[in-house]
């Protein structure tokens, strides 16, 4: 475990931890042998895009840039129906099972053409994967909201439907500051956790956080709001970067890191020097803001690649932002778990819900290194999937 040395044991008891030790003598009626091998909180994804998931099949990129994906991506929603919707997602939440994924918040997109059809998709998933995975709703508004009669009203009625969280790009919008009020009237008339997509690609338009945080405060909406992706601050000169840190760490905004989807898309027009793209998660830690990371697509014209694994995610964030030391590690798989956005009572402590992944590794460092495929899944203290590797070398 996490900045516990040697073995522990984990005694569960109706779902939830009830004591963490060296050795327990109370008898079990179960017993789960990790052999000695990593054990880590659930995972978690706490942005996603389930009914944008696994696209690519029906439309390869062409360009590859943002706005290929924007336009495409807007005229394959004309054909999307509640089953290709189910089906996809289904594909995608069985995955994030297998490799250790106990929680996911998936954006809902909410808009004049697809109008409700991915809430009525995916409302019935939320109960139908809850034996392994708890799944948040996030309804968004990805085409903008003043520009697009009708989205406004739609939006409420998503939330009606059961929506747990309400969100938009502002940045899509042609008055970003009207649907950022928009978003957080609709957050007060539910008393709901708001979600944006902001200050994304690398233009020089100015930021919408000052904004987004003088909202927060003013609704008094502190740490209710988490911002993804944040690429701009990646261009920020240090003196800068600490005035943002501190304004989102006053306003208890928490930000997501995406790197998978934003070293695809970012820094295109860059000739030389060219920007990593992806919003500096661990200064801002260092600067006392919550930080995590998230998968956000999969193998669709915004994000080509993926599989649903957050640990593959992991890797990735500390390859790029060239984190080594065993301590930085460890952070990385927080940010996978406990470091989780909306998602509470997580943790390996009495307590805590019994969401557990043993991953096989002995260290954080090896689980960040190979992001192994065996693994076990343990939802509420029960095993609800297992995933092992059998390697058979034949010696010629």
């Amino acid at each position: 475990m996490i900045g516990r040395n040697g073995r522990w044991t984990i005694a569960v008891q109706n779902g939830l931890i009830v004591e963490v030790a060296p050795a327990i003598t109370t008898e079990a009626s179960q017993i789960i042998n990790a052999n000695g091998n990593l054990v880590i909180p659930g995972l978690v994804d706490p942005h996603l895009h389930l009914d944008k998931a696994l696209l690519l099949e029906q439309c390869p990129a062409k360009e590859g840039d943002f706005q290929e994906a924007l336009e495409e991506t807007f005229s394959l929603k004309r054909n999307f129906t509640i089953e290709d919707i189910q089906a996809r997602a289904r594909r995608v939440l069985e995955s994030e099972i297998a490799f250790g994924t106990t929680a996911t918040r998936s954006h809902v997109e909410v808009d004049p053409v697809l109008k409700l059809t991915s809430i009525k998709a995916l409302l019935p998933l939320k109960k139908e994967y809850a034996w392994g995975l708890t799944l948040q709703l996030a309804v968004f508004a990805q085409e903008g909201i003043t520009n697009q009669p009708g989205t406004e009203a739609l939006l409420r009625e998503a939330m009606a439907m059961g929506g747990d969280v309400i969100g938009s790009a502002p940045y899509t919008d042609s008055d970003p500051e009207q649907n950022i009020w928009i978003v957080f009237d609709i957050a007060q008339e539910f008393d709901c956790d708001v979600d944006f997509h902001l200050d994304f690609l690398d233009d020089d338009a100015p930021l919408l956080l000052p904004f987004v945080a003088s909202e927060t405060i003013k609704r008094g909406w502190q740490n209710r709001v988490c911002l993804g992706h944040m690429t701009r601050l990646a261009g920020l000169f240090p003196a800068d970067l600490k005035a943002m840190g501190a304004l989102l760490r006053d306003a208890g905004i928490s930000v997501l890191a995406l790197p998978a989807s934003d070293l695809y898309m970012i820094a295109r027009k860059d000739t030389h020097n060219i920007r990593r793209g992806i919003a500096p998660i661990q200064q801002l830690i260092e600067l006392g803001v919550n930080g995590a990371i998230a998968t956000n697509n999969i193998q669709n014209l915004f994000t080509p690649f993926g599989d649903g694994d957050p640990l593959k995610i992991c890797t990735l964030i500390a390859q790029t932002l060239q984190l080594g030391t065993t301590a930085s590690h460890e952070q990385c798989l927080e940010m996978a778990t406990t470091r989780a956005i909306g998602i509470h009572n997580y943790g390996i402590a009495p307590g805590k819900a019994a969401d557990l992944v043993i991953v096989e590794a002995r260290s954080a460092s090896e689980a960040i290194g190979a992001a192994p495929t065996g693994r076990m899944t343990i939802k509420r203290g029960r095993v609800v999937s297992q995933t092992s590797v059998q390697r058979t070398l034949t010696r010629g």
